[in-house]
């Protein structure tokens, strides 16, 4: 049996943590290389080899261009493609790679097999990054127990040295790629979220950037060189950025040097320096963590945190020791490693259930009539909560606009669930339903992210009402993976769903419900179709019969408020039966009573009539679409003068489509259609679907 681990997926670091059978307590799995954590950097060799981590990066220093870093970044981002070495790699791919190593290298370094593992994900992290996540584990192989926020990770870790008992504390995760910041109450027993914020594209990385530009800058003020346009040379500048950041977090100053095509510069960048160029950085950090306070419900301040715990090895700046102090008015909370503490804290949540009850393996020896589970140092009932408010896109009461319709508000309590009740008009053979998914609390739809497009079908038009009511169910798993179901409350079943891309223009949503519905009226296609039926003899019994079936089955994948139906029965003479109507009730009447019309014998029951000679006379003059499907089951006494009344028809903008059965001639139905492709001769099993077919074409 193997055992489940934590593993924390950084944006430039990541780490694998286990816990000790012996002691019940996390401890870090170390990297072959002897580390804690491990780059994450992957590269992709000319022989298609895989290298992760430290190789990886030193392939990336030399300035390999197959190496891809901070793809952290670009999680659930669909444009995102880098070519390593000929293989197109997306986001999910160089993760997969990325879990893969890590899992490989624990198992050689701890000798022990990994089943399972919990995940860490930013607490800010939206659904399509947390589909994302899951899809690189399954691509790995991984059997994954589930996501966990990177703040709720840390609070566990923090619980690990008995500390945290009756306090609120304020989470700082400071990240090489990534910010989140979450409110947390801590007891003996359980860690509660109270809520998070965050940006999933701030990190350490954007302070290197800072002093990379710095540096760039100091270079072409002494040379008039600009190496920024050297794309090998940047590499290297970006490298010494980050050794000069990480050097300040511990001195008052880091010095640079520089040599260039001949040039060399030596540079000093103080303490003073680097808080100036990266001032504003840590400005959007304390508007994130405003911005929590704000949203948490009562409303909290600074006086109310008992402490502040900093998780991210960019919290090692000596910056964010200031803020915080300056803030709080204390130092920071310790006891905890700022790079294992993710891991560690993954690690307590794979070994207990959502309890917080261990779920490791008994202790005792095979003599012990009862056993005990092996107690998780730190394991306690996790209450996390939403990051985002859930919503759709809605029209108001008064059709004049669009809003976002919250179902589950920012920082509710997970898992969660929420249905409102949906009205939709539909067209008389049933319809769709498109739902468009909404992270964020603002009230203008496209001031949040479309985090989907979710399309119900089947929903059925129950008593010609031309109205369905659908009850619309969101729910945020323990993962914080969104799903999204249905329930049409007229027939009680559930509604079928698929997922498509959102489209890039959703302008539509900046315009009024009325505004759409009026161009709708305007641009709707009309149009009448006339179903022709041969009522001649050979028809008697189950082609007439099938006639039916065949007919209403058409009308229903149609939608008879713009294509109106009208009926036509032909044999030695031709009777209009139903002038083209949108009268469904009528409509179905008349098909329904085809075999009584057809027992009247008034139509005759020979061939001697050309029916398509109305044709001109049938149509309305502003109906744009002009159809006349003719069923036959013989041949007609004069086909000369059916195919000259089909292409007189055709002059004036109507279409034909030849149906035939039984001893049709296949020949003529080409000849009196000028939908050709439509045109077959079929059995009766095939009837319905020849029909169908027709229908798919013109709605």
């Amino acid at each position: 049996m193997g055992i489940s681990v934590g593993i924390d997926l950084g944006t430039t670091y990541s780490a694998v943590a286990m816990i000790d059978k012996n002691t019940g307590r996390a401890r870090i799995i170390p990297n072959k290389d002897g580390n804690s954590v491990t780059p994450s950097v992957v590269y992709v060799g000319d022989d298609d080899s895989i290298l992760i981590g430290q190789e990886a990066k030193d392939q990336q220093e030399f300035g390999s261009e197959n190496t891809a870093a901070f793809f952290k970044r670009s999680m659930g981002d669909p444009m995102f493609h880098i070519n390593l070495h000929g293989h197109d790699c997306t986001a999910v791919t160089l993760s997969a790679m990325m879990l893969k190593g890590l899992v490989e290298q624990a198992e050689e370094v701890s000798g022990e097999h990994i089943d399972s593992a919990y995940i860490t994900v930013p607490a800010y992290f939206k659904n399509s990054e947390r589909e994302a996540t899951l899809a690189a584990a399954k691509r790995a192989k991984l059997n994954v127990l589930g996501l966990l926020n990177e703040p709720t990770a840390a609070a566990f870790a923090y619980g690990l040295n008995g500390k945290g008992v009756h306090q609120t504390v304020l989470i700082y995760d400071l990240g090489g790629g990534t910010f989140d910041v979450t409110l947390a109450k801590i007891d003996e027993d359980e860690i509660r979220i109270l809520g998070s914020d965050g940006d999933h594209k701030l990190g350490g990385k954007d302070w290197d950037t800072a002093v990379t530009q710095w540096i760039i800058e100091q270079f072409q003020q002494e040379f008039d060189v600009d190496i920024s346009e050297d794309t090998n040379e940047l590499s290297q500048i970006a490298v010494l950025a980050e050794r000069a950041k990480k050097r300040l977090s511990q001195a008052a100053h880091a010095d640079i040097t520089v040599s260039y095509n001949g040039d060399h510069g030596k540079y000093r960048i103080t303490r003073e320096i680097f808080d100036d160029i990266t001032n504003y950085r840590l400005k959007s950090t304390s508007d994130i963590v405003d911005r929590l306070f704000a949203s948490v419900t009562p409303r909290i301040t600074w006086q109310d945190i008992d402490g502040v715990v900093l998780v991210g090895g960019s919290t090692r700046m000596a910056q964010v020791h200031d803020y915080v102090e300056r803030m709080s008015g204390k130092p920071p909370l310790g006891g905890i490693n700022v790079d294992e503490a993710v891991a560690l804290g993954a690690a307590i949540r794979a070994n207990q259930n959502s309890n917080g009850i261990s779920s490791l393996p008994m202790l005792g020896g095979s003599t012990s009539s009862k056993k005990a589970p092996l107690p998780v140092i730190g394991s306690k009932k996790i209450t996390d909560a939403t990051a985002h408010a859930l919503g759709m896109i809605s029209e108001s009461k008064d059709g004049r606009e669009y809003f976002n319709n919250i179902l589950i508000p920012k920082n509710s309590p997970i898992p969660a669930h929420n249905t409102k009740q949906v009205e939709l008009r539909i067209p008389s053979q049933g319809g769709t339903m498109e739902v468009y998914l909404l992270q964020g609390g603002e009230h203008a739809p496209l001031d949040n992210e479309v985090a989907g497009k979710y399309v119900f079908t089947n929903i059925e038009n129950v008593n010609n009402s031309r109205l369905a009511h659908m009850d619309v169910t969101y729910s945020y798993d323990d993962n914080g993976v969104i799903q999204i179901s249905a329930i049409q409350k007229e027939t009680g079943r559930s509604l079928v769903m698929h997922r498509e891309p959102v489209p890039e223009d959703m302008d539509w949503v900046y315009k009024s419900p009325n505004e759409i519905a009026k161009e709708a009226k305007k641009n709707a296609v009309s149009g009448e179709v006339y179903l022709f039926i041969d009522m001649s003899g050979s028809m008697s019994g189950d082609p007439i019969k099938q006639t039916i079936v065949a007919a209403n089955d058409f009308i229903k994948q149609i939608d008879v408020t713009s294509l109106h139906v009208g009926l036509v029965g032909f044999g030695d003479r031709s009777i209009g039966y139903l002038k083209a109507s949108n009268d469904l009730q009528k409509i179905r009447y008349h098909i329904n009573k085809i075999k009584q019309y057809f027992d009247e014998g008034k139509c005759g029951y020979g061939n001697e009539n050309n029916p398509l000679s109305i044709l001109p006379d049938l149509y309305s003059n502003n109906s744009q679409i002009k159809l006349a499907i003719i069923l036959t089951d013989g041949v007609w006494d004069y086909e000369n003068q059916a195919i000259y009344s089909a292409e007189r028809a055709w002059s004036i903008n109507s279409d034909t489509v030849g149906i035939g059965i039984g001893s049709a001639n296949e020949d003529f139905l080409q000849k009196i259609s000028s939908m050709r492709e439509l045109s077959q001769l079929t059995d009766l099993s095939g009837l319905s679907e020849s029909f169908s077919n027709i229908a798919r074409a013109i709605s």
